[in-house]
């Protein structure tokens, strides 16, 4: 398999992962200063808001470009054995990640969280752990998977119809759950988004039907795209 991945995105959000935790923390610093002066009392809870804000801009960061193994080497892992008519592109489109292989198109939502999570129709829940209230800044929150993939594969349907037309092929949406501790318990109505620990994710592309391969040129303009060589937004 082919991987092309965008390592100055990833050093840009290392960077901005690691200002933005230094900033918090003093912004937090000086708010809890300003608390104990009446002169400067007002200016406690603006600062504890922006720490705040600061704080998990940084969790979100660190967790996606810093904390290893990276969504995107998680990915590489679980699709390494395909050969290089499957393509894995890493920041380099408008979604995060995209897999082309001979007839499909996938963008994967990468899910970082473990423990037991479970969908039954359209909800999605995640069992209760003391330790997420203590580790708080460092998670990231659930939401709804599902919604979250459905708009990525949107998103890139729409940025390839502005250069293909109507020659886009139809973009899958697959949620994917890197976290080697996770437990899934889905129960997916027919048609849903599929919804895959790593460690099945090659399982899974094996027995999609095949389909028609995309033409050679079409899947060269279509990796230039998806690479970025080409704008596509």
């Amino acid at each position: 398999m082919k991987t092309i991945t965008n390592e100055k995105l990833i050093q840009r959000r290392v960077q901005l992962a690691r200002r933005t935790s230094l900033i918090g923390m003093g912004v937090l610093i000086a708010g809890l200063v300003a608390s104990f002066n009446q002169d400067y009392y007002f200016l406690s809870l603006p600062a504890l808001i922006i720490g705040f804000i600061l704080a998990n801009i940084s969790a979100y960061n660190a967790n996606r470009y810093l904390k290893e193994p990276r969504p995107d080497q998680a990915l590489t892992k679980a699709l390494r054995g395909f050969d290089n008519n499957f393509r894995l592109f890493n920041y380099c489109a408008p979604i995060a990640h995209v897999l082309l292989t001979p007839s499909h198109l996938y963008t994967l939502t990468v899910k970082l969280q473990d423990g037991q999570i479970r969908k039954q129709g359209g909800r999605w829940r995640r069992d209760f752990k003391l330790r997420r209230i203590l580790f708080f800044f460092n998670e990231e929150a659930l939401g709804n998977p599902t919604r979250d993939a459905r708009d990525e594969a949107t998103r890139m349907q729409q940025a390839l119809q502005k250069v293909l037309g109507d020659a886009t092929p139809p973009v899958e949406p697959l949620i994917v759950f890197t976290h080697p501790n996770v437990q899934l318990q889905v129960a997916e109505p027919e048609g849903d988004v599929p919804a895959l620990t790593s460690g099945d994710l090659k399982k899974f592309l094996r027995a999609q039907p095949k389909g028609t391969p995309f033409a050679s040129e079409f899947r060269r303009q279509l990796a230039e795209l998806l690479q970025g060589d080409v704008e596509v937004e």
